[in-house]
């Protein structure tokens, strides 16, 4: 009987975050300096934080 591999049986929900003034936080990608950067930034006060659970 065949098993399944670890990483099938987990499962994937995306988590969604919310700033405080409603709006919803997305992650952005930007390359500066030569080197890439991740940023989470919310749609409508543009409030730009490290990552996404910064935000509460």
């Amino acid at each position: 009987m065949a098993q399944a591999s670890k990483n099938s049986r987990t499962s994937s929900a995306t988590q969604k975050f919310f700033c405080s003034c409603g709006g919803e936080v997305k992650m952005k990608t930007l390359f500066e300096n030569g080197k890439v950067k991740n940023i989470a930034e919310c749609d409508k006060c543009k409030r730009t934080e490290r990552r996404p659970s910064d935000f509460k």
